[in-house]
């Protein structure tokens, strides 16, 4: 059996690469593979606990914030002392900043015998002087991996080198297309418990976080009120700008009608209750939320930075930032009242689906071991 320690940068929120790990855990033949899970700071895995353990994975947190330079130095020490104690076929290191990456790649390459994997999950949000200096650290890193991964064109250009990128395996982020089918029956109750029966739902799912751009998202909401003042804006996720987004929707006079649904485990059932899914995002390497909606048939207004790779059911309308927010607004409401049906077997399709995900990647892990 193939030993592999999942890595990936997340706090104890749960987001897209832990939900995509998660779920290729969950589609793999653990008697061929089998995944531990490691953050550096507080598991993501926690709410999955017996679920992993009884499926033979363990999870480990190692409590430090490497969100700084101090925390990636010291999380190179922590790895340093992990490793000295565990051992294992293959790392897989996943996150879509290309320090942390680096970080963690280069200290299991010293530390450890097993073959390295770098996946590249984002295709955004360095500043022009972080930008000015990646060149020699896609190099760099590039170096440290027996297998370079990305989720789309752009994520791979964003992490690797022009030449590491020909060499890139792209392997597409799956889903349970089933589990997101639409569903009238459960858009009615879930609809009838939020109380929103006779209101347009504009819909996000995502961690509360400068890279999600909620505070554009108010904004625009707040205008889309003015021409459809029954509206309600649906927020799941958690987040540490949770608290600042609230004040904003309070400031803006818009509190009654924003719903903070904090994290919920089954969200599929409330991508039935939305009318449109809006991820105004700063940059995202694919934005795996967006083929959870068109599964369910929902229709998405994004910014122009989300992967083109992510329009599987082509139900997906590419916008500017720097569009007037009007055009926004007039975006969104194009979709009130659109009929609604199930596009999961388009999902299926178009190559997300989870099934075959973690065939893929099964296979990469064992493939690599020869």
């Amino acid at each position: 059996m193939v030993k592999v320690l999942q890595i990936n940068a997340g706090s104890k929120n749960f987001g897209g690469v832990s939900a995509l790990l998660l779920n290729i855990w969950r589609n793999i033949d653990k008697t061929k593979v089998n995944f531990d899970f490691l953050t550096p700071n507080v598991t993501t895995y926690e709410n999955y606990r017996e679920e992993i353990e009884s499926g033979g994975g363990h999870i480990y947190q190692l409590g430090i914030n490497s969100s700084k330079m101090k925390g990636k130095i010291k999380l190179q020490k922590a790895l340093k002392k992990f490793l000295s104690e565990h051992e294992y076929d293959i790392i897989h290191v996943n996150s879509g900043v290309l320090l942390f990456n680096y970080m963690v790649a280069s200290a299991c390459r010293k530390y450890s015998k097993a073959k390295i994997i770098v996946h590249s999950h984002n295709n955004g949000g360095r500043s022009g002087i972080k930008e000015k200096f990646s060149a020699p650290l896609k190099s760099m890193l590039c170096r440290q991996a027996d297998l370079l991964i990305s989720i789309s064109k752009s994520s791979s250009e964003y992490m690797f080198t022009k030449k590491a990128q020909s060499q890139a395996v792209m392997v597409k982020n799956g889903i349970d297309a089933k589990k997101f089918a639409y569903r009238p029956e459960v858009r009615e109750k879930i609809r009838k418990e939020l109380d929103i029966e006779n209101k347009f739902a504009v819909g996000n799912i995502g961690r509360f976080m400068p890279q999600k751009n909620h505070k554009f998202m108010l904004e625009v909401f707040a205008e889309l009120l003015k021409k459809h003042p029954d509206s309600v804006l649906m927020l799941i996720g958690q987040g540490e700008l949770a608290e600042q987004v609230k004040q904003q929707a309070k400031e803006l006079g818009i509190g009654d009608k924003v719903l903070f649904l904090g994290q919920i485990k089954n969200v599929e059932d409330y991508y039935q209750a939305m009318d449109v899914f809006f991820l105004p995002s700063i940059f995202e390497g694919l934005g795996i939320v967006n083929i959870e909606a068109q599964s369910s048939g929902l229709n998405c207004v994004v910014s122009d930075v989300v992967a083109e790779e992510a329009n599987a059911a082509g139900m997906i309308k590419y916008m500017s930032l720097k569009a007037p927010v009007e055009e926004w607004v007039d975006a969104l409401l194009s979709y009130a009242g659109k009929e609604r049906k199930d596009c999961s077997e388009m999902i299926v399709s178009a190559g997300f689906d989870i099934r075959e995900t973690g065939k893929t990647m099964e296979k990469i892990y064992i493939d690599l071991m020869k």
